[in-house]
């Protein structure tokens, strides 16, 4: 072999293995690269943890700007659900699930000041898909709206079972509050029904 063919091998074999040290090099910053700088898309969507049983003590409507102190309530002897004395409490029926069980119907119910200041003046205008969290001892569940409804008097005794019912596998949330004012009382009721979510994470 000349050297003039030596010489040609060698540059040609520095040029590869410079090539080779390059490409090495671009390998490394792509993996580099797939590692610390995310990819922009998760598909997993938020996550939720279980949550233990435990009285609620504050109910949160964020989109609706609601955030109140909840108390329990009680049926009076005539079965009347009456809501907290003050109207910018809410009430928990404590015959009802408590948030973060497993089964039931978690039921609150709030006032609606036709002059404005109740703590669910609002609640007719929340929309479905929007998240309402209730804060416990034990952390913050929540729920999401899957629907609306307004009962008269006589619509809400018709579907009593469906909104106080116990008999529930979900531990859905209620929420219950007075429209339609005629100028003298509420004449009807808005239900908001709400699925568990659990508490996020």
């Amino acid at each position: 072999m000349s050297t003039a063919d030596g010489g040609a091998r060698a540059g040609v074999t520095a040029r590869l293995g410079a090539l080779t040290t390059a490409l090495l090099v671009l390998g490394v910053g792509l993996v580099l690269g797939g590692l610390v700088l995310p990819s922009g898309t998760d598909d997993s969507g938020p996550s939720y943890a279980d949550l233990g049983p435990a009285d609620p003590v504050r109910l949160q409507v964020r989109s609706l700007r609601i955030d109140a102190p909840v108390v329990p309530i009680a049926v009076t002897t005539d079965r009347v659900l009456d809501p907290p004395t003050d109207v910018l409490d809410v009430g928990w029926w404590d015959a009802s699930a408590q948030p973060g069980a497993e089964s039931g119907q978690t039921v609150i119910a709030g006032h609606t000041v036709h002059t404005g200041g109740g703590s669910l003046d609002r609640l007719g205008d929340v929309r479905r898909g929007a998240a309402v969290d209730v804060t416990t001892p034990r952390g913050r569940m929540r729920y999401e709206v899957t629907r609306v409804v307004v009962y008269d008097k006589d619509q809400l005794a018709a579907n009593a079972q469906q909104v106080f019912g116990q008999d529930r596998r979900d531990g859905r949330l209620v929420l219950i509050s007075c429209t339609d004012w005629d100028g003298a009382a509420y004449e009807s009721n808005v239900v908001v029904f709400g699925r568990a979510l659990g508490e996020p994470v």
